[in-house]
């Protein structure tokens, strides 16, 4: 039923299948959910469709709603094998939002900023204005240091929020009967980009500042 490669791994110790005889029925333990996918095409439950994520807030809160779910169909540990990486473009999507807000406070409405960003898939534009890799936003970016630096903190500030709001999720939302919560893995630390970096230490921070 598995590959020759994953048997011969299992037999020679190199890897373990546990609850091995439960695979021959089909019946899911241990996974690793493909939320690349689901965060950027959006997913189906029983009672309703969920859009894709618009902002790193709105993308944590879906990370739990995801586990929590998929816990209920299944026995056994779920995991985001590389959470820092998932959330760049999230993260990207969100400094955008508050660089926006901020020119427009700035202006106070005298001239329309959005049409700058129009034509572009905000999550690709790094928040790195060194990279210019868009050019014409980069350029944008660098020109307005005021607006940039504001957007920067805000954008750090609901990263550790929305990671807070993981966590106590994570460690209270009920599965399987009430008789446990979901078990959950989560992997981050190699993304050294900067959006990467900036989820990697929200992560280690609020694992430090604990839940109560």
């Amino acid at each position: 039923i598995v590959s020759k490669m994953a048997k011969d791994n299992h037999l020679g110790n190199m890897i373990y299948l546990h609850d091995l005889d439960k695979y021959t029925v089909g019946s899911h333990n241990c996974l690793s959910i493909p939320f690349d996918d689901l965060l950027a095409k959006g997913f189906n439950t029983r009672q309703t469709d969920v859009r894709p994520a618009g902002s790193v807030n709105t993308a944590f809160q879906l990370v739990a709603v995801i586990f929590q779910l998929q816990s209920l169909q299944q026995f056994g540990g779920v995991s985001a094998t590389h959470l820092d990486w998932t959330m760049v473009p999230y993260v990207r999507k969100s400094f955008a939002k508050h660089f926006l807000d901020a020119m427009e406070w700035v202006y106070e409405n005298d001239y329309n900023i959005r049409p700058q960003f129009e034509g572009y898939d905000l999550k690709n534009v790094s928040i790195d204005f060194e990279t210019m890799s868009y050019p014409d936003i980069h350029c944008f970016y660098k020109e307005n240091s005021k607006a940039y630096q504001y957007a920067l903190q805000m954008t750090e500030r609901e990263i550790h929020q929305a990671v807070e709001g993981l966590y106590h999720n994570l460690n209270t939302l009920q599965s399987r009967s009430g008789n446990q919560l979901p078990f959950t893995s989560i992997n981050y630390g190699t993304c050294t980009l900067p959006e990467g970096r900036m989820i990697t230490k929200a992560l280690l921070d609020v694992s430090i500042e604990g839940l109560g």
